[in-house]
């Protein structure tokens, strides 16, 4: 049975300050893969994740992120090293300097901004990807892959079921990665473990 993590999040719906053709323009077309089809998301300026690379407590969380002008905690996901974060920004190029202003700080294992389907459905990444490899593959064709773009095995067991992390040292966020490790052909699937607002998924 796939197995697809879902991280739902009690927190106040953001009222949107712009329409989404706004921002559209600035702002990274980006997709994923669902049964070998391509869903296609766009990126969106005003909300993002933030993944520390220890757990820390709420409190400790809001403090670190306090330091960047511009950038506000919504909500700090319970036992763990997660936050989702409002961006004081009106276009995703200012986003992107936010973000990478957080992303330097030695704490920070990973960031990425938000994304919105054609649907109107807002999602998030974390820092860790899920996928499993084909029957036909073997072990060492994704030892190769994640050594090649230094992702870390989180969890993994004899039916091919891989959960792996990323960070700000790969080659791309997890969303990056999970399409590079099934566009490889070696896995029936590979997704990001997905943040939803509560009741838009």
């Amino acid at each position: 049975m796939r197995q697809i993590f879902i991280v739902t999040l009690l927190i106040i719906p953001i009222v949107m300050s712009c329409e989404k053709d706004d921002f559209q323009n600035d702002c990274r077309n980006r997709f994923y893969y669902y049964n070998s089809e391509k869903i296609m998301l766009t990126e969106i300026p005003y909300q993002g994740s933030v993944s520390f690379y220890d757990t820390l407590a709420a409190e400790t969380i809001h403090q670190i992120m306090e330091q960047y002008q511009g950038i506000r905690v919504l909500s700090v996901l319970s036992n763990s090293n997660r936050a989702v974060i409002a961006v004081e920004s009106e276009n995703c190029n200012a986003a992107d300097k936010l973000l990478a202003a957080v992303k330097s700080d030695s704490r920070i294992r990973n960031c990425s901004k938000f994304l919105v389907s054609d649907k109107g459905f807002t999602l998030g990444i974390t820092d860790v990807f899920v996928c499993r490899l084909k029957s036909s593959a073997s072990p060492d064709q994704i030892a190769a892959l994640i050594n090649d773009n230094q992702v870390e095995i989180v969890k993994a067991d004899h039916s091919g079921y891989y959960l792996l992390s990323v960070d700000k040292n790969c080659n791309g966020d997890a969303l990056d990665l999970a399409n590079k490790f099934f566009e490889s052909g070696f896995f029936d699937y590979a997704e990001p473990e997905w943040i939803a607002n509560y009741g838009t998924y």
